[in-house]
């Protein structure tokens, strides 16, 4: 395949890359963007995240050590790593890719270069790719000038998730041809060896153990570095447990987040350094699909605990407090997970109420004791673990986090369900008065023997009218 004009050099990606043992990272590179175009359905699974659909029309092509035609690069190790192009009839689009591998980290000039490179040859998009953690490919781990991104998108990708998303598409039996199946499967065995380099996030930042050091003594969380480094770390950890729990259990789970968070993502950076600053709190929802309720999740820096709840309604048809805390039970009285609490929401402004499950289990007219003027409104299902010293570790408080939220859902979430109402029932049967066509129900009659005007006897004449007629 000859290069295309917008490039002054660069070779096609390749399966089977000819590189040096030492180019880890450009041999991890070529074997993705080989594999993205070859199989047209993985390239929509990646690149629709961006906006980019990959239909029957699209052609993807793809390139390795590119330098883009109106180039200067002095330094043959200062050049974008790959591109992508896909084109859909006259229409075309480009993206430059940098990766790094292992425990490598993306540098802001060198992705600040990349971009001012892409505006002048009129390459769209900038991608990143590494083992660093973004809440959304929109979202880039690397802060650069905001004046390089106004014409050209910078979008990340960490390697997890692109092994996610092949493992998805294996799970889920996409149907792809022979070829592309064995693909795919080869993708996933090479990228999931610890050879390849691809690792998940594993450490909160050194200002943990600082901030935990300063709340033991009395002190508080200032809004500062420290605390935007801590809420990052925390973005990037989540996104990843959101990953593993989408291999585990075989469909998409995304991080939950506003629309204003979604586009802004240092908006959401200093709202949640503002808000661990204020409560000494992390929290984050991860979305699953269809299950009765999105998982909420909270580090407590103050409590040194974490904690995995579920929201549920309670079932408004059921009447007494007893009926809606007995429909919550029954889901729960064969739960194998230790420490299970419920949390009991009052239609006021009674406070909620919190119970172990097995407190509830033995005698459920407890929750009466509470209060009988309001009724419930709603449950929560709380797991939480404060080992301390755990806590405090930058590592374990990760690997205590990553057993316990998958352990929750295994165990207890994906039991749960929600209620929903019953369908509202007839006033009077069809068969009722001898009628079986249920289009032509039967005519009721008012007391005033009019027929066809069942209405009549709840209308009241008003006075007025009845004057006028002479009836008063």
């Amino acid at each position: 395949m000859d290069l295309p004009s917008y490039l002054k050099s660069g070779e096609v990606a390749r399966l089977f890359p000819v590189i040096s043992d030492s180019g880890k990272e450009q041999k991890a590179t070529s074997i993705f963007l080989s594999v993205l175009s070859a199989v047209p359905k993985f390239a929509d699974g990646v690149l629709s995240q961006i906006g980019q659909r990959v239909g029957t029309r699209a052609i993807v092509n793809t390139f390795i050590e590119v330098v883009p035609a109106k180039s200067v690069i002095a330094n043959k190790k200062d050049r974008p790593d790959g591109l992508i192009e896909v084109q859909v009839g006259k229409k075309r689009w480009l993206a430059l890719v940098e990766a790094k591998i292992g425990t490598s980290k993306l540098d802001k000039n060198q992705v600040e270069r990349y971009l001012q490179l892409a505006r002048e040859n009129g390459i769209d998009a900038v991608i990143t790719i590494s083992n660093e953690f973004s809440s959304s490919p929109t979202h880039s781990p690397v802060k650069v000038n905001k004046n390089l991104i106004r014409s050209v998108h910078l979008l990340h990708f960490s390697w997890t998730a692109l092994l996610t998303n092949a493992v998805l598409m294996h799970e889920q039996g996409e149907r792809l041809d022979t070829e592309q199946a064995f693909l795919i499967r080869e993708f996933i065995r090479f990228f999931s060896h610890e050879s390849a380099g691809v690792s998940g996030f594993t450490s909160m930042p050194p200002a943990w153990g600082e901030e935990i050091g300063h709340i033991q003594a009395g002190g508080f969380i200032q809004k500062g570095d420290n605390a935007a480094d801590i809420v990052s770390a925390w973005y990037q950890e989540l996104r990843d447990l959101a990953l593993q729990m989408s291999r585990a259990i075989g469909c998409n789970i995304s991080l939950k987040m506003s629309r204003a968070h979604e586009s802004d993502p240092e908006l959401r950076l200093k709202n949640g350094s503002e808000f661990l600053a204020t409560h000494g709190k992390l929290e984050s929802i991860l979305e699953v699909p269809n299950a009765a309720s999105d998982l909420f999740i909270t580090a407590d820096l103050r409590a040194k605990s974490i904690k995995v709840a579920m929201k549920l309604d309670a079932p408004k048809e059921r009447k007494t407090t007893k009926a809606r805390v007995n429909w919550l039970l029954r889901q729960l009285k064969d739960i194998k997970l230790n420490d299970v609490k419920v949390g009991v929401v009052w239609a006021s402004r009674v406070a909620t109420s919190y119970f172990s499950l097995e407190e509830l289990l033995e005698n459920p007219e407890i929750v009466n004791e509470v209060t009988t003027s309001s009724e419930v409104r709603a449950f929560e299902v709380i797991v939480t673990t404060s080992d301390t010293r755990r806590f405090k570790g930058r590592r374990t408080v990760i690997e205590d986090l990553e057993d316990l939220v998958p352990r929750f859902y295994e165990f207890l979430g994906q039991h749960l369900r929600a209620w929903n109402p019953s369908p509202p029932k007839p006033v009077h049967s069809v068969q009722e008065k001898g009628s079986t066509d249920p289009k032509n129900p039967p005519i009721a009659k008012s007391e005033a023997g009019i027929a066809g005007n069942a209405h009549n006897d709840l209308l009241e004449i008003p006075n007025f009218l009845k004057r006028i007629s002479g009836q008063l």
